[in-house]
Order: C-alpha cells, then sequence, then structure tokens
C-alpha cells in the first residue's frame, strides 16, 4: 500500500473501537479514532450490566470509583405479577457509570499512543490506492477503517431486529438496592421486557423496549404507579438480531454493534463486542505486519465464540416474541414450581453465556410442558440445534 496518513482510522470512540484502537497502537501502528460528541461515554445509552470474568477476559480492570453496584440476584415477574427469584451471587455481576468506564479505556487507548479527535463526526470514504476518509473537520487517508459506530451504522446494512427503548435515571424506594428486576408483559413491551437496574438503594436505571411502541410513553406508564422521580431520559435503541453475516468488506471493519455484536436474549455487548473490538486489533496488526490474508481470521474466530450461543437465543427470541400474556403466566407457573430448575439457575457459573445452562435447568418434563402451551414445531426445530459442547472463550480454533 502507499503512503497514508495512519494506518487505521476508527469512527466510534466507544467499548469496541477504543479496544481495536489499542490493540493496533501496542503493535506499532498509527491509529486515529474519530469520536462525534465532545466527551468520550456520553450520552450513557448502555446500563453497564457485566460480570468481573467477562471484564477479566477483556484485559480489563475497572477502577473501583468506575463501579456503581454489585448485583447478587434478578426478579422475574410475570404479567400476572407472579415472580422468580434467582440467585447470582457467585456470578460477580457488577453496574458500571459506562461513561467514566469509557473514559478510562479511551486514556488507555491514549497512553498506548491513539489519537483521539474529539467532535469530529465521521462522514463518509472513498477507495483510492489508500481509503479516504472524510469527517467533520479533516480527510485523512489510511489502510484499513473500523466501523465501531454502532446501531446508526447498522442500521444501514440492516433494518430488522432493531427495537426502539428508551431509559430513564430515576429515584425510588420501591426496588431492591442489589437486585435486578426484568418485568415480561406483551402489552406493555411486546418482544421485549422492562428492567430495573439498581445503582444504589434509592437510585436505578429503568428501561423498557419493545416492538411498535413509544418507549418514552411505555416507561412512563409503567412507573404510573411507582412512585418515582425522574433525574434523566435517554433513548437508547438496542439490538436483537444477531450478527451481520459478514463484519469485513475489503479494508472496512464493523465491530460491537456495528456488527450486530450483541446478545439476541438482552442486548447486553460489553464482552461479544469487545471480544470483537480485540480480535479485530489483533487480525489488522498482523495484516499490517506481515500482508498474510490474516484478516477473515478476526471474523471466524469470534464465529466460533458465539455463534452457537447466539443462534440458540436467538431462535429462542423468535419463539418468546409470539408467545402471549396467557402463556407467559402458564411458563412462569411451571418453572417457579420446578425446584431442579432453580436450583441450576442458581448454580449458574457463567453470566455471558447463559442458554446451555437454562436448557439444561428446564428439563425434558418442563419442555414438553411448555411445547403444549406453544407451536409444537416451532420448540421441536429450537432444540434441533442444540449442541452441549464445552465452549473455550477465547480458544482461537483455526481448523
Amino acid at each position: 500500500m502507499n503512503f497514508s496518513d495512519y494506518d487505521v482510522i476508527i469512527a466510534g470512540g466507544s467499548l469496541s473501537g477504543l479496544l481495536s484502537a489499542q490493540e493496533i497502537a501496542n503493535h506499532g501502528n498509527d491509529v486515529l479514532v474519530l469520536e462525534e460528541h465532545s466527551v468520550i461515554g456520553l450520552p450513557e445509552k448502555c446500563d453497564g450490566l457485566v460480570s468481573l470474568n467477562a471484564l477479566s477476559s477483556l484485559g480489563i480492570i475497572p477502577n473501583w470509583k468506575i463501579i456503581q453496584n454489585k448485583i447478587i440476584g434478578a426478579r422475574l415477574f410475570a404479567p400476572s405479577g407472579e415472580c422468580i427469584e434467582v440467585d447470582s451471587s457467585k456470578l460477580d455481576i457488577v453496574v458500571l457509570n459506562r461513561a467514566k468506564f469509557d473514559k478510562q479505556l479511551s486514556e488507555q487507548a491514549m497512553s498506548s499512543g491513539v489519537k483521539i479527535d474529539l467532535s469530529n463526526k465521521y462522514i463518509d470514504l472513498k477507495t483510492n490506492e489508500n481509503l479516504i476518509i472524510r469527517s467533520q473537520n479533516h480527510t485523512r487517508s489510511c489502510k484499513y477503517f473500523i466501523d465501531a459506530m454502532g446501531i446508526t451504522s447498522l442500521i444501514q446494512k440492516r433494518r430488522f431486529g432493531i427495537i426502539q427503548a428508551a431509559k430513564y435515571i430515576i429515584e425510588a424506594d420501591w426496588f431492591e438496592n442489589n437486585k435486578v428486576d426484568l418485568y415480561f408483559n406483551q402489552k406493555l413491551s411486546p418482544g421485549f421486557f422492562t428492567w430495573v437496574i439498581p445503582i444504589n438503594e434509592n437510585i436505578a436505571k429503568v428501561g423498557i423496549a419493545g416492538y411498535g411502541i413509544n418507549p418514552f410513553s411505555h416507561l412512563d406508564s409503567f412507573l404510573k404507579t411507582r412512585k418515582s422521580k425522574i433525574i434523566s431520559k435517554i433513548a437508547c435503541p438496542i439490538v436483537v438480531s444477531g450478527p451481520l453475516d459478514s463484519f469485513i468488506e475489503d479494508s472496512i471493519i464493523r465491530v460491537g454493534d456495528s456488527a450486530g455484536q450483541t446478545k439476541p436474549s438482552t442486548a447486553g455487548g460489553i464482552f461479544s463486542g469487545g471480544v470483537g473490538g480485540i480480535l479485530a486489533g489483533q487480525n489488522i496488526s498482523t495484516n499490517l505486519e506481515f500482508n498474510n490474508n490474516s484478516l477473515y481470521r478476526y471474523e471466524k474466530i469470534w464465529k466460533n465464540i458465539f455463534q452457537k450461543e447466539f443462534n440458540m437465543t436467538l431462535r429462542a427470541r423468535q419463539i418468546f416474541e409470539k408467545l402471549e400474556n396467557k402463556h407467559l403466566d402458564k411458563i412462569f407457573n411451571i418453572l417457579s414450581s420446578s425446584s431442579d430448575f432453580l436450583d441450576m439457575v442458581n448454580n449458574a457459573d457463567d453470566f455471558d453465556f447463559h442458554s446451555y445452562t437454562l436448557l439444561q435447568s428446564l428439563g425434558l418434563k418442563n419442555i414438553v410442558q411448555i411445547i403444549k402451551l406453544v407451536s409444537g414445531s416451532e420448540f421441536f426445530s429450537f432444540f434441533q440445534q442444540i449442541n452441549y459442547d464445552d465452549i473455550s472463550i477465547f480458544e482461537q480454533n483455526d481448523k
């Protein structure tokens, strides 16, 4: 390749983009991150629910000031109000201040030599001898371009599987200070759920998502009977459609939400998107050094790690979206009366690969009962996908 201003230019200064940038810079390459906002981490759209094990796997030790809370359990509410309580104390789940967390990542990236341009929005690119990247303030060239712009970028590739969502920060006294609450109601949040993530005993992040709704009005409806003081509001669309078929197009690479690397079950993506950023950075660096067509190993390794889990939860989501409230109430009744199910869920040891644990926990008897409630063909198609082989989180299987 001919001379360029940078080896890599990255659009988007959030988790995936920053981890890619640091990885590439650590290999001695010149990296520029374009961030459209004036401050890294704002507006804070992610709730920051993650396990310490996931952060450790990403090589991140968060400053203690960034951890807002530790979560020891969850309460799942049926439309009828029936509650299933889950013990997650063994999973080391924490709530992060995402703005401060992303700022920490940006400082680490800059200490590795990454240049970050704030208030400089990416506009477009052209392919010449190198890539020509036009942003709000400059036009620069690079050898590789990483798209880490999130949902805004993904919409250009895929319009399905993106759900409108809203999040409030509230002050109230009706939730528990160390348990996440999930409310399932297909009339209030069709195809998804309402969530309450406590920051402390009287401050929480409350959100809602659903197909075909105004999330702000539905969240207001949810809070109407729950005395709360609203501190802030933000729109935060989520991705539940699974990963793109391809993350790479010539010298253009997608990571994080831009590649659909968020869980179809909960739309969480700190771990899976973080892994995407690191793997992209590693393989771009290898390609820059050896020019050996190693770039596509990024996508192959990521899918070896996550594809089975994502396929299973995506299929489960497709079934869930067809359920009515009466089905959800009956399923809750079946599960709440199963001591084996509750015991296995409470003893789960992996927050990021949960579908296998949940399916094993259901047991044949419960599965048969649930099949009777909804389309049997849907469920049989789903269970044909199950393979209980062990998943090695960072196994770079290149067979």
